[in-house]
């Protein structure tokens, strides 16, 4: 951790932002549940034959080392009873990298020269001085 008391102080902030998020979607599920909407953890407006179900149950390591595996969230059954947790420790990318974007047009974006640089060598002084 750091010394530098902007960044724990922003790093308090965040703390307490998620605490309130989590805080959030406990409520809210609790709500959805109670009123009889809503199974968790997917809408059930959503046809289940639509979701990529291979990637459901997934947890992906996304951070340097492998701590994360130890976790709940990696290993054995879901919560919602319908999966096993699958620990992904190098997920692989599902698509190609993207192209780089075209090149610009300098005329649109205005970073043509105005002037032809000037030749190297010393300053060249105007006559008469």
């Amino acid at each position: 951790m750091t010394d530098d008391p902007g960044v724990r102080d922003m790093l308090a902030f965040l703390i307490a932002r998620d605490t309130m998020h989590q805080n959030q979607w406990l409520a809210a599920i609790a709500e959805l549940e109670a009123d009889g909407l809503e199974r968790t953890p997917v809408p059930s407006a959503f046809p289940p034959h639509l979701e990529h179900r291979k990637f459901s149950y997934q947890f992906w390591n996304l951070s340097a080392g492998n701590e994360s595996a130890q976790g709940r969230w990696a290993h054995g059954p879901s919560p919602d009873g319908r999966g096993q947790f699958q620990y992904v420790a190098n997920p692989a990318p599902l698509a190609p990298p993207p192209e780089p974007p075209p090149v610009p047009n300098p005329r649109v974006y205005d970073t043509v020269p105005r002037r032809p640089p000037a030749p190297p060598g010393p300053p060249v002084r105007p006559s008469g001085l």
